[in-house]
C-alpha cells in the first residue's frame, strides 16, 4: 500500500476553494498558549502566527456531542435537539440517551434513530452538490446521507449496543475483582481446559456467544477464537498486542455475525490475565449504522486495513473502573487515534472534497484520566503517578502538533484550515452530590437501595424535584410528569425560586467555597419546549467541582457526604455543568481566505459552520445562530 505521502504528487489541480477541520476535542486555550510560549508546540504556534486564533465559547451544558452538534450545524442545544448525554424519559421517569431514540427490533437487535433535528455541514454541501468527509465527530450516529463520506462518532455502539464494553480475562478473578470492585462486571475467568490450555467466552449481540482458547507455549501463548485451538489467531508474549480479529457469532434472524477486537497478554505465569478491547463492529458488514453512504467504512477499511469503528476508540470506562492500567490504555488509543489520522490523509490525496472534517478525542481523553498525574493539589495525586504519568497531557497537545505538521504537509494554496475544540479542561477536586443535596433539602425521598444501599431508587409520590444526565433537574409537575405533585403556575414558579435560593447559598463545608456558580432556568438553555419536557433547572456549578457518579440515572446516593474529595481516575473535566466562558475551547483559522494576525474576537461554536460556508461561497442558513468569523 502506498503511503498517503507518496500520492500527494498525483492530486488533480483544483477549482474552487476547500476547508479542512480538524477536531481537537478538549483543547484547552490556556493549556495550548503556555506549551505554545514554551515552544513545544511550533506547528500549532506558525498556524496562529500566521493566521487568527483565540478561544471559543462552548455551549452549556459543555458536553461533546452537544457541542460538536453546535459546530457542525450553527445551531445552539435548543435548536439541534442533542442536549445531553443522559436525560429524562419522556412520560416516565427512566433515563434514557440523549443522543438518539433507541428501540428493540423484531429480531432483539436496537434500531436507532438520530434526535438530531438541524442539518449537518455535511448535509448542507450535500444540497450544494459539494462533497465532504466526516470521520468519528461526536453526536454524529446514525449517520446523515452526504455525498462523500460521513464516519459515525461517539454514539456509535459496539456490537452489543453499549458505549463500548471491554474486558479482563483471568485465571484469578477473585483476587482481580478484589482489586477493581467497580469494575466487576468486565472481569471474567479463563478457564482451565487441560494441557496448559484456558478457555474464555465473549459475549455478543442478542445473548450469542463467541469462545477463544488461550494455550501455553513457552514464554508465549497462542490464542484462536473459537475451540479448536490448533488454529491460531494470534500469538503473544506479555506486553504484546494481537491485530485486529473477527470473532463470529450466530444470531437468531441474522446468522453469523462477525465483530472487531483486539486482545493484549497483561501477564503469564502463576496468574494468565488477557485484555480485550471492546467487540466492535466490522466496517464491511457493521451492525449498526456505521457510515454513509453505508460503503464509505469498507472503503476505508480498504485503504488503512481494519480500524476502530466504536464511536469512543479508547477504553476511558475500563481505566476509570479501575480494571485497565493507564499504559494499556493510552497503547490502544494511541493506535486507534493514529490510524484516525491515517484515513484523514488518505482521503486528503481524493481531489473531489470540499471540507474534511477529523476529529480526534486525544487532548480530552487525557485530560479526564490524568490531570491528578500532573496537579499536586489533586486529591488523587501520588509521587509515582506524577513520575510514570505526570507529563501524559503535554504530550496528548505534542502529539497532537506532530500530526498537525503532517496534516499541514497536504495543504496547498486553495485549502483553508480550521482546528477547533468544543471545550476546554479543568481539574475536578470536589466531587458534588445533587441530588443527595435535594434529599437534604427535603425536594427528594428515596424509596429502595440497590448497590450495597448506595444507588437509592426516588419515591416520585413525595419526590417533588430530581436530577438526571449533566446536572438538569426536573421538576414532578403535576399533569406533566406521570405521577406528578407539584402544581403548575405559582406554585412551580415559587419551588424554582426557592431551590434556586437554596443552591445559591450552598457552600463547601471544608472552606466556605460557593459550590454553585448560577442556576439557569431549563427555557433559558433549551427554548420554551423545556417547560413542557424539561429539565427545569440546570445549575452551573464553579470549576474544581465536578458532579459524583452514580446520580445521572435518576438515583440517590447514600451514606456519602453532599461533597467530597475526588481521588478517582476521572481527575479532569469539562462537563461540569460549567458555565460556556469557564472551559473555552480553541479556535485557530489559518490558509485560504484568512488574514494574518488578526484577533479572532468573541467567537462561539455556533460560528465555525457560518464560517465554513463562507469560506467555500455558500449561502448561509437563516436558522443558524452564528455568524462567519473573517469577512471576505
Amino acid at each position: 500500500m502506498l503511503r498517503a505521502s507518496a500520492l500527494r504528487g498525483r492530486r488533480q489541480p483544483m477549482t474552487g476553494r476547500r476547508v479542512l477541520i480538524v477536531g481537537a476535542d478538549g483543547a484547552d486555550p490556556r493549556i495550548l498558549s503556555r506549551l505554545m510560549a514554551e515552544g513545544k508546540l511550533p506547528n500549532l504556534a506558525r498556524v496562529c502566527a500566521q493566521g487568527m486564533w483565540g478561544a471559543l465559547r462552548t455551549t452549556f451544558p459543555p458536553v461533546s456531542p452537544v457541542a460538536w452538534m453546535t459546530c457542525l450545524t450553527g445551531v445552539p442545544p435548543a435548536g439541534h435537539g442533542i442536549r445531553d448525554f443522559i436525560t429524562k424519559a419522556q412520560d416516565s421517569y427512566l433515563p434514557t440517551i440523549g443522543l438518539f431514540h433507541v428501540r428493540a427490533g423484531e429480531d432483539g437487535i436496537p434500531v436507532y434513530t438520530s434526535r438530531r433535528t438541524a442539518l449537518t455541514l455535511g448535509e448542507r454541501l450535500t444540497q450544494a452538490g459539494r462533497t465532504s468527509y466526516v470521520l468519528k465527530v461526536p453526536g454524529t450516529f446514525p449517520p446523515a446521507p452526504v455525498r462523500g463520506g460521513m464516519l459515525a462518532g461517539f454514539g456509535m455502539p459496539d456490537l452489543l449496543g453499549t458505549f463500548g464494553v471491554s474486558a479482563w480475562y483471568t485465571t484469578d478473578v477473585p483476587r482481580k475483582r478484589e482489586a477493581a470492585p467497580e469494575g466487576a462486571g468486565l472481569i471474567h475467568p479463563l478457564m482451565q481446559a487441560g494441557g496448559g490450555t484456558w478457555r474464555g467466552e465473549m459475549d455478543g449481540p442478542a445473548g450469542s456467544k463467541c469462545a477463544f482458547t488461550v494455550r501455553q507455549d513457552g514464554n508465549r501463548v497462542v490464542l484462536a477464537l473459537g475451540l479448536d485451538a490448533r488454529l491460531p489467531s494470534a500469538v503473544l508474549g506479555a506486553g504484546e498486542w494481537s491485530g485486529w480479529l473477527r470473532p463470529a457469532y450466530e444470531v437468531p434472524g441474522r446468522g453469523v455475525v462477525r465483530g472487531l477486537c483486539r486482545f493484549k497478554l497483561i501477564s503469564l505465569g502463576h496468574v494468565v490475565q488477557l485484555y480485550r478491547t471492546p467487540i466492535q463492529c466490522v466496517p464491511d458488514e457493521p451492525l449498526y449504522p456505521l457510515s454513509e453512504p453505508p460503503g464509505f467504512a469498507a472503503r476505508l477499511e480498504g485503504l488503512v486495513g481494519p480500524y476502530a469503528t466504536l464511536g469512543m476508540p479508547a477504553d476511558m470506562d475500563g481505566v476509570r473502573r479501575g480494571v485497565v492500567d493507564l499504559d494499556t490504555f493510552m497503547e490502544d488509543a494511541y493506535a486507534n487515534w493514529i490510524q484516525q489520522v491515517e484515513i484523514a490523509l488518505r482521503l486528503m490525496d481524493d481531489p473531489s472534497w470540499d471540507l474534511l472534517v477529523a476529529h480526534l478525542f486525544t487532548a480530552d481523553n487525557l485530560q479526564h484520566l490524568t490531570w491528578h498525574c500532573q496537579d499536586a493539589r489533586h486529591p488523587a495525586y501520588t509521587p509515582d503517578l506524577a513520575l510514570r504519568y505526570g507529563s501524559a497531557i503535554e504530550g496528548a497537545y505534542r502529539w497532537l502538533d506532530v500530526q498537525l505538521g503532517r496534516l499541514l504537509d497536504g495543504l496547498d494554496s486553495d485549502t483553508a484550515l480550521i482546528v477547533v475544540s468544543d471545550h476546554g479542561g479543568v481539574p475536578v477536586y470536589r466531587l458534588v452530590y445533587l441530588n443527595a443535596w435535594l434529599a437534604s433539602h427535603g425536594y427528594l425521598l428515596a424509596r429502595e437501595s440497590d448497590r450495597e444501599g448506595k444507588g437509592a431508587r426516588l419515591d416520585w409520590d413525595r419526590t417533588r424535584a430530581a436530577m438526571y444526565g449533566t446536572g438538569g433537574i426536573w421538576l414532578n409537575v403535576h399533569g406533566r410528569e406521570p405521577r406528578g405533585i407539584v402544581p403548575p403556575g405559582a406554585p412551580y414558579e415559587a419551588l424554582r425560586q426557592e431551590i434556586t435560593r437554596a443552591l445559591s447559598t450552598w457552600r463547601d463545608p471544608e472552606d466556605g467555597r460557593r459550590v454553585v456558580k448560577q442556576v439557569l432556568y431549563g427555557e433559558d438553555v433549551f427554548g420554551p419546549e423545556a417547560k413542557e419536557l424539561g429539565p427545569d433547572l440546570v445549575p452551573a456549578l464553579e470549576p474544581g467541582y465536578g458532579l459524583g457518579r452514580g446520580e445521572g440515572l435518576g438515583r440517590v446516593m447514600t451514606g456519602t457526604p453532599l461533597i467530597a474529595p475526588n481521588y478517582s481516575s476521572w481527575s479532569g473535566g469539562h462537563e461540569g455543568p460549567y458555565l460556556p466562558l469557564d472551559v473555552p475551547g480553541v479556535c485557530i483559522l489559518y490558509g485560504a481566505g484568512v488574514p494574518s494576525g488578526v484577533p479572532i474576537g468573541d467567537a462561539g461554536l455556533e460560528d465555525i459552520a457560518p464560517t465554513v460556508l463562507h469560506l467555500l461561497g455558500l449561502d448561509l442558513a437563516s436558522e443558524m445562530a452564528g455568524r462567519p468569523l473573517i469577512g471576505d
